[in-house]
């Protein structure tokens, strides 16, 4: 099995480390500092190396999405390889080096933390998995169900630790899976916000195994033939965080017999026991015109973001059509920068396109806010944040 190996420059002892341990476990692993010969184009052996890898590995970290370079174009290109490989595919593992929240791309994808001391064994679970997918090999069924709850450890704050609640059943037929993160019961409020944040995970769960319990027998014999079972999953990430101030931010992903896998991004934002959880319509009144501005702005840093790809008429038709504002902003994030605006495969750009993001600052949402929400900012920036990337 071809392994690429993708990092930045000022990463490259950790991927050292890391090289090292997945000769130990596979023969063929491309890294730069050990594939390449004198007088070897790089950039070449680099992407003919990735465009051949059965297996691709990122290390990611704050310092590597702060700016422009290779490594993100490596990323981009994985990013399209993806959507060429057989459904269900166990194609690229992203390893994060710091405690970083992932960008709006990458969360449907599992990752592997390097700060954690599972790291290897995690990774040669990653590697044997892709392995067997390459060989032909049926994974084994696991339990018909299992539940786990992790605890992280404590925030910034040092209140509301943060736990991870973990679900899954694999069947013969189809796998289902959701992790969402829960919070010390702390009042009403918290009550509220945990169980809101439950049934946004475990609402899909319970409605993906009805879904595939009804399977026809058609269904059934395709799946065993290709051995691609029907998939859905959901991973939950805390966005923001200060306070009563909460921002949360989902992947969901799901396979159900189609030409290829959907995945999409749903938020949840709540702004403390006066206002709950709250909506875009919420924030900006209700006010069409509002939301036209919001989006509008959005379209102008897509525009630029696809500069050269031939989109413009894509993108302009879909912005400009009023029918399609509310659903375009509907999934936001907040933070004490401003508001993150998400967008899922289909409702910008085509599939292959992927997830993208547009952050928009506080100068320019400040002027479309409902006057409710008039001091929301200076709640933002009133003390420490926390800011926590796990997924």
């Amino acid at each position: 099995m071809k392994i690429f190996l993708g990092y930045a420059s000022e990463h490259t002892e950790t991927a050292r480390e890391i090289h090292g341990f997945l000769k130990t476990i596979n023969d063929d692993v491309w890294f730069d500092k050990e594939s390449l010969v004198g007088g070897d184009d790089w950039d070449r052996e680099r992407a003919a190396a990735q465009q051949s890898a059965d297996f691709v590995i990122h290390l990611i970290s704050s310092e590597v999405f702060a700016r422009a370079g290779v490594v993100n174009r490596e990323i981009k290109q994985t990013l399209k390889l993806v959507e060429d490989q057989p459904i269900g595919a166990s194609y690229v593992v992203f390893m994060r080096l710091d405690d970083l929240r992932m960008p709006a791309e990458l969360i449907r994808f599992q990752y592997i933390d390097h700060f954690n001391d599972a790291w290897r064994d995690q990774l040669a679970q990653a590697v044997a998995k892709r392995a067997a997918q390459l060989g032909g090999v049926v994974v084994k069924v696991g339990p018909e169900t299992t539940t786990t709850v992790t605890e992280t450890g404590q925030s910034q704050e040092g209140k509301k630790q943060l736990a991870r609640v973990e679900s899954a059943v694999t069947t013969e037929f189809y796998v289902v899976s959701s992790d969402h993160i829960q919070y010390p019961s702390d009042g009403i409020y918290w009550d509220f916000v945990n169980a809101r944040l439950a049934s946004e995970a475990l609402g899909g769960f319970v409605g993906a195994i009805a879904d595939f319990k009804r399977l026809d027998e058609d269904d059934k014999r395709r799946i065993k033939e290709y051995n691609v079972p029907h998939e859905w999953g959901f991973t939950m990430q805390e966005f923001f965080r200060r306070g009563d101030l909460l921002s949360v931010r989902s992947s969901i992903y799901w396979y159900g017999g189609g030409a290829h896998p959907n995945h999409g991004i749903t938020t949840l934002n709540f702004l403390g026991p006066d206002y709950g959880l709250c909506t875009i319509k919420d924030l900006l009144g209700h006010d069409d015109d509002k939301a036209f501005r919001l989006v509008d702005y959005c379209k102008k840093v897509l525009l630029a973001m696809f500069d050269g790809e031939g989109l413009e008429d894509f993108i302009t038709r879909t912005f400009e059509d009023r029918k399609y504002t509310w659903n375009l902003a509907s999934q936001f994030n907040f933070d004490e920068r401003g508001l993150t605006i998400n967008f899922s495969p289909y409702d910008v750009l085509p599939y292959a396109f992927g997830s993208h993001e547009v952050f928009v600052p506080w100068r320019f949402v400040d002027a479309i806010l409902d006057e409710r929400f008039a001091d929301l900012e200076s709640k933002l920036n009133g003390s420490a944040a926390v800011v926590v990337g796990s997924k």
